[in-house]
């Protein structure tokens, strides 16, 4: 395993690892708001800004973890009912639909990170925060995941189960 390729598993991973614990986080964020309402104190007003904050980072730092561990949902009842070759045809073309999607997700992420970048907009609720600091998850997140869908494309691996993919049918 060269350099580059152990440093990119070690940010897929750390990424996810980043994004597992902001879940914790905001689990017990949770719990901790509404035992002080509960109690009768006041409610953390701050709280709701976080935790929408976290719930966007996880997603964007969990994702490409997930399409490298076949995490995400996938139908496969129609693939399995297709000639083996077809299949292949079919899966391809799935891999670059959802490249292309990524990078222009990466791209529309990019020029939002950068315009907030270059005006300085804030997001205004009871945490402040740069704009830009929220956008820039975003094709990065995005960015990853067109690379993990690169590897199913390039043979690397198959996002499918291995239930068919010797050639015989259901």
């Amino acid at each position: 395993m060269t350099l580059i390729t152990s440093a990119y598993n070690r940010l897929i991973f750390g990424l996810a690892v980043i994004g597992g614990v902001l879940l914790a986080v905001i689990f017990v964020g949770i719990i901790c708001d509404v035992t002080i309402r509960t109690l009768g104190f006041n409610s953390l007003q701050w709280y709701s800004a976080v935790a929408e904050y976290s719930l966007f980072f996880c997603t964007m730092f969990g994702a490409p973890y997930l399409v490298r561990h076949k995490g995400h949902v996938v139908v496969e009842s129609l693939r399995l009912a297709m000639p083996p070759k077809l299949r292949k045809i079919i899966e391809k073309i799935v891999y670059l639909a959802c490249i292309l999607l990524s990078l222009l997700f990466v791209y529309y992420g990019a020029l939002e990170t950068i315009e907030a970048i270059k005006t300085g907009e804030q997001d205004l609720r009871s945490v402040d925060m740069p704009k830009w600091l929220l956008m820039a998850p975003f094709p990065i997140g995005f960015s990853l995941v067109a690379i993990e869908f690169s590897r199913y494309l390039l043979g690397f691996d198959t996002y499918y189960s291995n239930k068919a993919t010797s050639g015989e049918s259901l």
